[in-house]
């Protein structure tokens, strides 16, 4: 769940992003996990859906990393933070396996907020195939 005024907005970086209301202070919290913004997909459900529908969930979709890696089902972003983009800097940074994520450095309001997706996913996850 996103924890700070935001808004999406069109990114630079690729399609939406989300963008910070208001400054941002290093170590100030983003995000914190809240699993009643996290659905659990099966693959098979997706596959199932049209191909519009297919295509947004997969989009907004990952497998997780190490023990909380799915097998045959995603984990689908149900709030704002699945307009977070990548960035090989990010201006966040996660603590406690991910489930929180704060400020790495000032942010500036109207800056992109990004993160570094091989801290949740596999590189192989970047891109699903449904069917």
């Amino acid at each position: 769940m996103i924890l700070i005024p935001h808004y999406v907005a069109s990114s630079a970086i690729s399609g939406a992003g989300l963008f910070a209301a208001v400054d941002i202070q290093p170590g100030e919290k983003i995000y914190q996990l809240d699993y009643r913004f996290l659905l659990v997909l099966c693959d098979a459900e997706i596959a199932a859906m049209p191909p519009a529908a297919r295509a947004a969930t997969a989009k907004y979709s990952y497998r997780g990393r190490g023990a909380d890696r799915l097998q045959g089902a995603v984990y689908y972003c149900a709030d704002d933070s699945r307009f977070m983009n990548h960035a090989d800097d990010p201006n966040t940074s996660a603590l406690d396996n991910g489930e929180v994520y704060v400020a790495a450095r000032f942010i500036p309001a109207n800056t992109e907020i990004t993160c570094d997706y091989s801290e949740f996913c596999d590189p192989a996850d970047l891109c699903f195939d449904f069917g």
